[in-house]
């Protein structure tokens, strides 16, 4: 199960176990699955064409997006420095029709699914307001930081993409929108400061909705 060169994963399909379905978008699913026995996180994309790139360049393939963001990530150190996800991999192609009934509504797509290999957290929940404190944001704005320094613009910058692990630390997750350059310029380094400034403003609401003491979700970020 080791990954290739280029991470790539040589998978039977009797390796992977889905366990559950952890969340669902109209660009692929998320599930909770057993790979040779291990518990990890597949996130599996749909495919009906490649959409390319948009006049300013910007690309629009969510899988190759956060593949590339992943291999940076995991050449850079993020993935060991836990402020993400540790990367294991992905898959080229997973048939459907291996997977039934969980994978049925991937079989009406043009193509086979793609996925992304991520380390599974078994305790874990989306950053709010009442889970927020002024140590793990501190740990959430250095973590930004560190993707920045992998060259990647996040693209993404919500609470619901920050994961509060066994409440003791913060995990940036979705990449499938990032930005991943070769090196950062003036205007690359200009839009990290304004992530980071985002990221700054929407942990001052969270604060201020936890003193006010409204339950989660109630404020849009």
């Amino acid at each position: 199960m080791a990954p290739q060169g280029d991470c790539s994963l040589e998978l039977d399909p009797r390796d992977i176990v889905i366990q559950r379905e952890i969340s669902r978008s109209e660009a692929s699913t998320v599930f909770e699955v057993r790979i040779c026995g291990k518990t990890r996180v597949m996130k599996l994309f749909h495919d009906n064409g490649d959409p390319g790139y948009s006049r300013r360049g910007r690309d629009l393939n969510r899988f190759r997006c956060e593949l590339n963001a992943y291999h940076n990530l995991l050449k850079f150190g993020v993935c060991d420095s836990g402020f993400v996800p540790f990367f294991h991999g992905f898959i080229d192609r997973l048939d459907p029709a291996d997977f039934n009934p969980q994978l049925n509504h991937f079989r009406k797509d043009r193509f086979l699914p793609r996925a992304i290999i991520l380390e599974y957290f078994p305790v874990a929940e989306k950053l709010n307001c009442v889970n927020y404190s002024d140590d793990l944001f501190r740990y959430a704005v250095k973590g930004i930081s560190k993707i920045h320094g992998a060259l990647i613009h996040h693209h993404d910058i919500y609470p619901k993409n920050i994961l509060v692990v066994s409440g003791s630390r913060t995990v940036w997750i979705d990449f499938d929108v990032a930005m991943t350059f070769t090196d950062l310029g003036v205007r690359e380094k200009a839009y990290c400061e304004y992530e980071v400034e985002l990221v700054k403003s929407f942990g001052k609401l969270l604060k201020n909705d936890q003193l006010q003491g409204l339950p989660p979700n109630t404020s849009y970020y």
